[in-house]
């Protein structure tokens, strides 16, 4: 396992303002000259989502494509955190091993098959609250023009040493 570069909390809106109530946590492992990965672990503390996937205990590792690696995360959040069927079927058609506990998603979706995964994502209208936390290092870089093409309540948390474009 790498270094953690940037983590992701999936859950439901605090009823306080601002804050979440997680139930699931992304983190980017990246490693010097090795592929990064999105491990997503759930940790459903306050039974805020009911899709439990994956089981407490349990990861999914999901190696992203480097040109869309923030897109690709929010892929795995539709497919296994929301479990949205049609977005399910339709991967599912394109990669048998796309709900496997660890893919390579440049060898398991073509670019053009990718392109209809993240266009149906987009279509999704219930999206679990996001909070992207990005660290000195990470390959996630700018989020702001990917989070503003989904119709979800997010906050962004950047390192002091990254540029901030809005």
């Amino acid at each position: 396992m790498g270094t953690i570069t940037a983590q992701i909390l999936v859950g439901a809106s605090h009823r306080y303002p601002d804050g979440i109530t997680p139930s699931h946590y992304l983190f980017l492992s990246e490693k010097e000259n090795d592929r990064p990965a999105w491990i997503l672990v759930s940790q459903n503390i306050s039974g805020s989502l009911p899709h439990e996937l994956p089981s407490p205990g349990e990861s999914i590792t999901w190696v992203p494509t480097q040109d869309h690696m923030l897109e690709d995360a929010f892929l795995l959040i539709a497919l296994h955190v929301i479990g949205d069927r049609e977005l399910t079927q339709m991967a599912g058609t394109f990669c048998r091993e796309i709900l496997s506990p660890r893919v390579v998603l440049y060898d398991c979706v073509h670019d053009d098959q990718r392109r209809l995964l993240y266009e149906r994502c987009r279509k999704i209208s219930k999206w679990p609250k996001i909070i992207l936390s990005v660290f000195k290092g990470s390959s996630v870089q700018n989020p702001f023009p990917v989070f503003r093409q989904y119709p979800m309540n997010f906050e962004v948390c950047l390192s002091g040493d990254i540029p901030k474009h809005t």
